[in-house]
């Protein structure tokens, strides 16, 4: 992995999101994929797992948010239309490197306001240590970072601990959308979730959406 990083065998591919209000891009998701010179696509499903059980995550992360905040700085030269990109930001990261600073240093560096850069932080890693994350993500929040909760209703929510998290965008879990055409639940439970965000004044992100 690390010579694949050297290399820049990791290629960083951008999913637009696109707005049901203007009808236009509104923001990109960074998504990795490895090009190996031998085996070719290696699949995230491969590789990422692996990494979370032996911490190099922790650089492949730090090496996305690189190319993402070089992206944006390059846009920015360029005098292009700038959107915010989301990146991942693991628990490991929070776990065990200084995101904060780490983060801070990057949109230093790149010359970019911190809420270009959205970071989507998992809504199981909030139940992990709660205490802990709050603390991280409050302190991320006040630098100017924007936070999503990632794979919204995946299954670890509550609506009490919603209710106390630093969360600025909701992002439904992609099973959600998978299945909104098989059941009237799933209808059901999607309006649910919008209206409580609409409520809390949180925008909600459908991930998945293909038709």
């Amino acid at each position: 992995m690390k010579q694949g990083i050297e290399e820049e065998q990791f290629q960083v591919y951008f999913q637009p999101k696109y707005s049901l209000h203007t009808n236009q891009i509104a923001g990109a998701e960074a998504l990795v994929r490895w090009i190996h010179p031998k085996e070719g696509m290696i699949s995230p499903a491969s590789f990422i797992p692996l990494f979370e059980r032996n911490g190099l995550i922790k650089e492949l992360d730090q090496y996305v948010w690189e190319k993402s905040a070089e992206l944006i700085s390059h846009w920015m030269k360029q005098k292009k239309q700038i959107v915010p990109i989301s990146v991942n930001v693991s628990p490991i990261d929070i776990d065990e490197m200084d995101v904060v600073t780490v983060l801070s240093e990057i949109v230093e560096k790149y010359e970019i306001k911190p809420e270009l850069l959205h970071l989507e932080v998992t809504e199981s890693t909030y139940a992990q240590d709660s205490g802990k994350i709050i603390r991280i993500v409050r302190k991320l929040q006040e630098k100017g970072f924007v936070i999503e909760m990632d794979d919204f209703g995946s299954g670890y929510s509550s609506l009490n601990m919603l209710a106390k998290l630093p969360v600025d965008i909701l992002k439904l879990d992609m099973k959600f959308i998978q299945s909104i055409e098989d059941t009237e639940n799933a209808k059901t439970i999607i309006d649910f979730i919008i209206g409580l965000a609409k409520w809390m004044k949180l925008p909600v992100i459908a991930e998945g959406v293909e038709n």
